[in-house]
């Protein structure tokens, strides 16, 4: 769409052209890459203009991130929660089974671990009381995943920030412009809250950022795909238009990060990680091996969860 845009207004840029930023994180599909380039060159001969096409790659890996940082499970959210409450449990040879029985007692438990002198964000994951005594349940640690502050491996939410925001940052400042991003509401509770507070566009410190899409459904972009017959990714197969009426991919929903365990609790069998072993079944099989045998230990991380990995014959 900004293609089109881009070509009817030459006037007012000089016909330069039109900057295209591709954040290779290292956790993509196999056939991403080379779709970035083919689409570009689709854009190109299709609205006769020139792209300027940077891929930027953090010089860390996802190999890295989960080694030195940990894994991406539950969500982004949960798992940064999770971290905050491990850091500072690990520095004072703590563990959640320490504590578990004073828990959920109300302003009782907050003071407690107050008199602890446990941080006030540490308070606040364990208790969901602020520093003022007011009660923010949504920025404490959901009952259902406190077992994770006792688990064998670590847990983080840093991935994104390391492998796709930071890059991104240093190549907004090379090429001088600020960014236009294709995020929907609708793909995240912390998104959605983030459009509703700001809106399309924000000016922060001088530098601004554009989310147009924000109010799209998915629905509004499987259609549009489909009507103007635009090309997409190897892993999301072909659309198609269901008995009522709604357009769904034949294969992947998502591309991004494929090995993310953000939100695979919730799916229904074959999940992403299952998927993974058809279409990139020896990623799969280097993500299953364990850490001593040089792999990404997620058949470990897995089992903990209650996450099935086993591939149906």
């Amino acid at each position: 769409m900004f293609a089109k845009f881009w070509s009817l207004h030459r006037e007012q840029h000089g016909n330069k052209p039109l900057i295209v930023i591709y954040a290779n994180t290292s956790n993509e599909f196999a056939s991403m890459p080379k779709h970035v380039k083919l689409f570009c060159e689709y854009v190109e001969q299709k609205y006769n203009i020139k792209i300027d096409l940077h891929i930027v790659k953090s010089k860390i890996t996802f190999f890295d991130v989960v080694k030195n940082e940990g894994y991406p499970v539950v969500s982004k959210k949960v798992a940064r929660m999770i971290n905050d409450v491990r850091v500072y449990f690990k520095e004072h040879n703590l563990r959640f089974s320490d504590i578990a029985n004073y828990m959920d007692k109300g302003i009782e438990t907050a003071n407690y671990f107050r008199s602890l002198n446990f941080p006030a964000t540490v308070v606040l994951r364990l208790s969901g009381y602020t520093r003022e005594n007011n009660l923010c349940k949504t920025w404490s640690i959901p009952k259902k995943w406190r077992f994770l502050i006792d688990a064998p491996f670590n847990i983080s939410d840093q991935c994104c920030f390391i492998l796709k925001k930071q890059p991104l940052s240093l190549i907004q400042k090379e090429v001088k412009a600020n960014p236009i991003f294709g995020t929907l509401a609708e793909d995240s509770e912390m998104r959605k809250n983030a459009y509703l507070t700001h809106g399309c566009n924000t000016f922060k410190n001088g530098k601004g950022k554009s989310t147009p899409m924000g109010f799209w459904t998915r629905q509004d972009v499987l259609r549009y795909l489909h009507d103007f017959n635009i090309p997409i990714a190897p892993p999301y197969g072909k659309i198609v238009q269901l008995d009522n009426g709604k357009f769904e991919f034949t294969g992947e929903h998502n591309t991004g990060c494929k090995l993310c365990l953000f939100g695979c609790h919730l799916e229904h069998e074959p999940n992403r990680i299952q998927r993974l072993a058809t279409i990139e079944p020896n990623t799969y099989k280097f993500i299953m091996k364990s850490r001593e045998e040089g792999g990404l230990g997620y058949r470990e991380v897995m089992d903990y969860l209650s996450i099935p990995y086993k591939v149906q014959n």
